[in-house]
């Protein structure tokens, strides 16, 4: 319910009284949906005893007695992991898991993008079968595995499934053993925002409960599922999942042990990419470590990454990880190299009258492992969904990426006659094409995208509230960040203020550096990024004059000195009516 006017000054009045903390950190309470203070100081220091029952998860109980069993038999499991962030991490955190509960006998393997294509195939049971498995658990993948979860019943492996991908609301779950996917429609957890390693680690959770009813450790011995946590972060801030409910908690935990993990192979990751400790923040992850990680699916074996953040050799992990920073190097050179010809296919479309409502470029020469990410940066610069693909001989694959909240998938399920397959999530997914299909799914996929709504809390800006640059003392900024860690479902403060800048500076050709400063107030020191491409603002210096600011009020702790800084994100002139 939302405040009336008259309503929040009483409401602000009353919580600070009972919290203590300023007006301004209340209105980020407030929209956030807090308005007691009990909500505030649970949101503020979530507990892990809270978090919600494993066994709530549909499919869960009989999972995990399978793996109690196979345990007891001796039999051997297999994990099967994608080759992205999450299922990369999901798989690393089972495979410890494992080793936690004694002697299973197990191993973990991914599929090859380039060779096996996404998800749990027919091809991969098959192998699995040869080498003596019986049982399987699939991790960020295996919802749409129906013709591999047949075939792992014909040939006697049992199937888990851990998954958090959308459930095809026609051919429903696919027939295996379990089927552990808050997504299902006969799920009612509340944990449908998990990401693929989150729903792993409510394995864990479960599995550790029954070891400890069953007598596996010593009292106190039992495994410490919180050191984890630092594979469900990582994962959490790439998949891009809302940071809300039990995830806000998991990553909360997550960042505090990331700084301190003891995998040696999180520990080399973070050294080679240069992150420190200031650094750990779901933006850092999402953008800094995820690429790293997930260049290795993308240029080379996802299995260099699932071998770094499973060793307990400092020395590989090393090794490992420069491995890593090569191959993220050279993944970075193939992008921009690509994105350069995908932008000129886009202008020349665009100028043609094509691209309506959705973009759709193609070209042989293109590497199907970055396409996704070019995808996400022609969305950003064209403010459309789009999709970018890679064509074989044969077929194309590509990566689709939405924009203000369209959903992608139910675009491609309208234009399904003119695919060979797809999967994925409302802003991401995956789809391969026959190449005399091309020009027929780019016409159904851009009419479909008429005919689907924007996402009113997707909007490119959701703005706070307006502010005084006074209000942005330490003690408020302190308050603000405590609220965090900020990402999808739980964004960024941003604020309206009134202000005008005293002085200016480009950064690096790219960035604006400004002094900001209304009346009687302390200049403030603020930044925008990424400003070059707005020429015509940049010649004009009308920002000299006092102007409407929107941007992200944040601390800026440099040589033992925290102040109050600005990023902004927006501007406009103050109407002279």
């Amino acid at each position: 319910m939302e405040d009336s006017a008259s309503e929040l000054p009483f409401l602000i009045q009353t919580l600070q009284s009972e919290t203590g903390l300023t007006p301004t950190a209340l209105r980020v309470c407030i929209a956030r949906g807090l308005r007691t203070a009990s909500e505030i100081q649970e949101f503020l220091t979530p507990r892990l005893d809270s978090l919600k029952d494993p066994f709530c998860l549909m499919d869960m109980r009989p999972a995990v007695e399978r793996l109690i069993l196979a345990r007891e038999r001796g039999e051997f499991v297999r994990i099967y992991g994608d080759y992205d962030v999450d299922g990369t991490t999901g798989a690393a955190l089972l495979s410890w898991i494992f080793k936690d509960c004694g002697v299973f006998q197990f191993d973990a393997r991914q599929p090859d993008r380039f060779k096996d294509g996404y998800g749990l195939a027919p091809k991969a049971v098959e192998e699995a079968h040869a080498e003596n498995v019986k049982v399987m658990v699939t991790v960020d993948c295996g919802i749409t595995s129906f013709d591999a979860a047949l075939k792992a019943r014909e040939l006697g492996i049992d199937l888990i499934v851990v998954d958090h991908h959308h459930v095809d609301p026609v051919k429903g779950i696919p027939a295996a053993f379990a089927v552990i996917n808050p997504q299902r429609s006969d799920c009612t957890s509340d944990l449908k925002q998990l990401c693929g390693c989150g729903v792993a680690f409510y394995l864990a959770r479960a599995l550790r409960t029954r070891g400890k009813e069953l007598g596996w450790w010593e009292p106190g011995k039992e495994p410490n599922l919180k050191q984890h946590l630092d594979l469900v972060v990582m994962a959490t801030a790439a998949d891009m999942v809302p940071l809300t409910g039990d995830n806000h908690t998991l990553v909360r935990h997550g960042l505090e042990v990331l700084k301190f993990s003891k995998k040696p192979g999180v520990r080399a990751l973070l050294e080679a990419a240069g992150v420190g400790s200031r650094d750990l923040t779901p933006g850092h992850l999402g953008f800094v470590i995820g690429p790293r990680i997930n260049a290795s699916g993308r240029i080379s074996s996802a299995s260099l990454a699932l071998e770094l953040l499973t060793t307990s050799d400092a020395p590989r992990a090393a090794e490992l990880a420069k491995e890593l920073e090569r191959l993220n190097q050279e993944r970075a050179t193939l992008q921009n190299r690509i994105w350069d010809e995908v932008r000129a296919q886009v202008e020349q479309g665009l100028s043609e009258g094509k691209f309506k409502y959705g973009i759709v470029v193609a070209n042989a020469s293109w590497h199907e492992g970055v396409v996704g990410i070019v995808a996400s940066r022609v969305t950003e610069t064209y403010r459309k969904p789009a999709a970018v693909l890679a064509l074989r001989e044969d077929f194309g694959k590509g990566s689709v990426r939405s924009y203000a909240g369209k959903s992608v998938l139910d675009a491609l399920r309208a234009s399904s006659k003119t695919l060979l397959g797809f999967g994925g999530h409302k802003h991401a997914a995956g789809l391969s094409v026959a190449l005399d299909q091309v020009d027929a799914f780019a016409a159904a996929f851009d009419h479909a995208l008429g005919s689907i709504e924007e996402d009113a809390n997707a909007r490119p800006l959701l703005i706070e509230g307006n502010c005084l640059l006074s209000d942005l003392d330490v003690k408020t900024l302190q308050e603000i960040e405590h609220l965090g860690p900020f990402g999808p479902g739980n964004p960024e403060p941003v604020f309206v203020f009134r202000a005008a800048a005293q002085s200016h500076s480009i950064l690096k050709g790219r960035h604006l550096k400004l002094n900001l400063t209304s009346t009687g107030i302390q200049a403030i020191e603020a930044i925008w990024f990424n400003i070059a491409e707005k020429e015509e603002f940049m010649a004009q210096e009308e920002f000299m004059d006092e102007s409407e600011w929107a941007g992200v009020p944040e601390l800026n702790r440099f040589r033992g000195r925290v102040t109050p800084t600005l990023r902004v994100r927006d501007w406009r002139r103050i109407s002279s009516s």
